[in-house]
């Protein structure tokens, strides 16, 4: 037990001179205010310098979400993702299905766009290559376990437009919060592109709790069980919701002034229908996987896709998609 706290208080005085370097919070015993030690992931996290078409959304701004990334295949965006420190990105599993070297994936960072000017040569120097894909072990090609970390060939650089989000121990306090947000590059509606110049769309969802989502999901002409690791998100009227291509992205909520991501883009019944919000693996589920992996980054075996649940697509309606 002694050896444990003075570890702890180790770690503690380690930030505290962290800060200071970085010009942190001006009264550092605020710190943790309202977050127990061990329940943050990472620090620093969760800060954005600015303030405040996923569906129903609008044009985001540069620096407001400063860890969202664009997961990109061959150098096109194909999902979103999240960045959690210099090393280490979020993501969804279901992202690798058809591709899982990393060879062929990079993460982009601090553009707005998903498509930068060929002669915007720092959005190229943010731009990563993907070192290692780990899947979630308990993902089996379906809608349930899907997450996955990506490890960086290289250390992010982080500035006033790159930062990393926060990830806490649980996400029970956020049920039936009105007041997150939803980010990504994909579908503005069903079979909608986001046009040219293809900004960053953001849009505000509320929580919803799993027993009422489990309700909305099992009316007529649908039934799907919302279980394990899934969380809804978005509004029961419908008209606002993430869509095709914002797979991998995150949920973010705010917790005094911290910016903490509740969910990953994962997948729904079609984009903003009525009392079909969308599905969101619930991250908090997966803190310990996580923190494992970022705390024993190195030797750790690349997993590949597992595929035996191949054929749920034929048993499930075609409105019912993954959102890559």
């Amino acid at each position: 037990m002694g050896a444990r706290v003075g570890a702890l208080l180790l770690a503690q005085l380690l930030v505290r001179v962290e800060l200071g370097r970085q010009g942190g919070f001006q009264d550092q015993d605020q710190l943790f205010a309202g977050f127990e030690n061990s329940s943050l992931l990472t620090w620093p996290c969760g800060q954005r310098t600015v303030s405040t078409r996923v569906v129903g959304g609008k044009d985001s701004e540069l620096g407001r979400w400063p860890w969202q990334g664009s997961l990109r295949l061959w150098g096109s965006h194909h999902c979103g993702a999240s960045l959690l420190n210099r090393r280490w990105v979020l993501t969804a599993a279901h992202c690798f299905e058809k591709h899982s070297d990393p060879f062929e994936w990079s993460v982009q960072f601090g553009e707005l766009s998903a498509s930068p000017s060929l002669w915007n040569l720092q959005a190229y120097y943010n731009r990563y290559s993907v070192e290692e894909i780990i899947l979630s072990p308990m993902y089996l090609g379906a809608s349930s376990y899907d997450i996955a970390l990506l490890k960086l060939s290289s250390s992010v650089t982080y500035n006033k437009y790159i930062q990393p989000i926060c990830v806490l121990t649980s996400s029970s306090e956020f049920q039936n919060r009105t007041d997150c947000w939803v980010t990504g590059w994909g579908d503005i509606q069903e079979d909608q592109v986001l046009p040219s110049p293809y900004i960053l769309q953001e849009v505000q969802v509320g929580i919803i709790n799993t027993a009422i989502c489990n309700y909305l999901y099992t009316q007529p002409t649908f039934r799907f069980d919302i279980w394990g690791d899934m969380i809804c998100a978005g509004h029961v009227q419908g008209g606002k919701d993430a869509c095709f291509g914002d797979s991998g992205g995150p949920l973010a909520c705010e917790k005094k002034g911290l910016w903490i991501q509740v969910g990953i883009v994962s997948w729904g019944s079609g984009c903003g229908r009525p009392n079909r919000p969308g599905v969101y693996t619930n991250v908090s589920r997966h803190f310990n996987w996580i923190r494992m992996l970022l705390a024993h980054s190195h030797g750790v075996p690349r997993l590949p896709p597992c595929r035996p649940a191949l054929l749920f697509p034929l048993l499930w309606p075609a409105s019912l998609l993954q959102l890559a």
